[in-house]
């Protein structure tokens, strides 16, 4: 009887993990493409603005081909902090969202995530965004994300990750983003909060 019950104990265990990594990955997945949307594609091509902040000409995204490196390791969230507290601290959330941040940040499993490999062929981008990992030539322009482990709420409804995403091209790393987002799910899709 103990045998069976520390089978059916185990494979619960793994199952609950499977399940984790699985959301995770479609988190990893809908946060790429929320924030390269948001923060690349339609500030710079499909909504841009001149310098005095007046409409812009917009891009056919049919002629656009982004070069994309996504990293297919995911550090542990905590190893991250513990490095850049600073990314941790003066996220502007609204004081709701603050409580969430803070409430995943404090709890058991944002210490227990461990660095984890995944199959990144599996992360399927937003037009017109594809994944590389060949040379780069000097004409290219290209992006690169990294992520942290993401650390849901017991419910999975909200969560934590980091991102250092970085533009590049021939000359190296022009500009880029690193800071902790708290994330939440609406709607079955993940989407990060917008800080004030």
């Amino acid at each position: 009887m103990k045998v069976i019950t520390a089978f059916l104990l185990f494979f619960a265990f793994l199952s609950c993990q499977k399940s984790y990594e699985k959301e995770e990955l479609k988190a990893i997945e809908e946060i790429a493409n929320d924030y390269l949307k948001k923060n690349h594609l339609d500030k710079y091509y499909l909504n841009p603005t001149d310098f005095f902040g007046n409409p812009a000409p917009k891009a056919n995204i049919d002629t656009l081909d982004f070069k994309l490196y996504l990293s297919d390791a995911l550090m542990p969230i905590d190893q991250v902090r513990e490095d850049n507290k600073w990314m941790f601290k003066n996220n502007n959330f609204k004081k709701s969202d603050s409580i969430i941040f803070y409430g995943i940040m404090h709890s058991k499993k944002f210490k227990e995530l461990e660095y984890r490999e995944y199959d990144k062929s599996r992360i399927r981008l937003i037009k017109p965004y594809k994944q590389f990992d060949e040379e780069i030539k000097p004409e290219d322009d290209y992006s690169k994300i990294l992520f942290s482990r993401v650390c849901f709420d017991e419910r999975m409804e909200n969560g934590i990750v980091v991102i250092d995403y970085l533009i590049g091209n021939e000359n190296g790393y022009t500009s880029g983003y690193n800071m902790a987002l708290l994330i939440k799910k609406k709607n079955n899709k993940w989407r990060y909060v917008s800080t004030r």
